[in-house]
């Protein structure tokens, strides 16, 4: 598809082109983006690697049509979400939204209305079958939601769950300078938790950093301990987590007490961000806050070694924070419906049922 200015072509089979990748990563670079892992050309194959459990992603590329050159990556994939009719743990029904969904919440392309446009309606005719375009986590602040708010309206804006807060820490250069943020009484409580953990392992405290496949194999004993069951389900299986490691995307921390492990953290790395997923660990020991000496000697780790800007913690308020030093930022997983009557209904019957559901609990408060 193109206009007068630009052309969006299927580059799926291009992937392995010099060239293509070489500008991938250098609109990667220059992108602000919080989910700049999920575009980079490793997550795409990753996802390629694993396409037996999902859905194979597709890459496009927005190209100026006079010079050719390549301004946009769009890498996406198909799912199907479900638009949830709830309250607490009653469920009363579900509507499932076939939805192109672009990686990392955002094109890698000028954040230009006439553009967004183009794209939106590209995405939405190239893929008849879809109702939707689904951005997992777009941020109210963003460059990307103000040209959707005051673009032409082909399609209808839906914003499932409302927006919501996602909590993140920013890391100075120094862990140094991370601890002088806390007052005297926090720095010396962080380091008080440390060494009792140290002393209950009979002085042996050791953090390990996984990182590569060879690794996973002690890292699924730990979590074998420290989880269940039906948490493991709900996390990478050992094949994805393989295929991240490989693709160098993995980055997770264990210590382990008296040999044994205690904690553990899963996450995966881009440039300068850690995206925190979870922390696990021995509820046998909560009485010695392990939870938060993990995230701390973790920290430490990442601002000695490593260049991170922050840790990214996602949806929701994080069970172990620093609320000294967390920024709050705020996010929501908006659907863009394809123009129909049937959407218009079903959007509108999903925000009257929501907004009851909030006026009940603020009520019952």
């Amino acid at each position: 598809m193109s206009n007068d200015t630009y052309l969006i072509e299927d580059a799926s089979t291009q992937v392995g082109d010099h060239a293509l990748i070489a500008r991938w990563r250098a609109l990667l670079a220059e992108s602000d983006s919080h989910g700049r892992v999920y575009q980079s050309p490793e997550f795409f194959d990753y996802l390629l690697s694993t396409a037996t459990q999902h859905a194979p992603p597709q890459l496009f590329t927005v190209r100026h049509r006079w010079s050719g050159v390549v301004v946009g990556v769009v890498p996406l994939t198909l799912r199907r979400h479900d638009m949830d009719f709830s309250a607490g743990r009653l469920r009363l029904g579900s509507l499932q939204v076939p939805s192109v969904v672009l990686l990392g919440s955002a094109p890698l392309m000028p954040a230009e209305p006439t553009l967004l446009d183009l794209l939106l309606d590209f995405l939405l005719k190239h893929f008849p079958q879809c109702q939707a375009i689904s951005l997992t986590s777009l941020p109210s602040d963003s460059d990307l939601w103000r040209c959707i708010a005051r673009g032409r309206r082909s399609y209808r804006t839906h914003v499932l769950n409302d927006w919501r807060d996602c909590h993140q820490i920013p890391l100075p250069a120094s862990f140094d300078a991370f601890m002088a943020q806390f007052n005297s009484k926090r720095r010396y409580n962080l380091k008080r938790q440390q060494r009792q953990l140290c002393e209950h392992g009979g002085g042996q405290l050791t953090l390990h950093c996984i990182e590569h496949p060879g690794q996973l194999a002690a890292m699924s004993e730990a979590l074998s301990r420290l989880s269940t069951p039906e948490h493991r389900a709900q996390l990478w299986t050992p094949e994805e987590m393989h295929e991240l490691a490989r693709h160098g995307m993995l980055l997770c921390y264990q210590i382990d007490c008296g040999g044994l492990p205690c904690a553990l953290m899963l996450g995966l790395q881009s440039s300068d961000t850690l995206h925190l997923f979870n922390i696990f660990h021995d509820s046998a020991l909560d009485h010695l806050s392990v939870g938060t000496t993990m995230l701390h000697m973790a920290i430490e780790d990442m601002c000695k070694r490593r260049n991170f800007k922050r840790i990214d913690l996602g949806y929701g308020k994080p069970g172990h924070s620093y609320t000294s030093t967390n920024v709050t930022v705020q996010r929501a997983h908006v659907l863009l419906m394809r123009a129909s009557l049937r959407n218009s209904v079903i959007c509108g019957a999903h925000r009257c049922f929501s907004a009851g559901i909030a006026w009940l609990r603020r009520r019952i408060r």
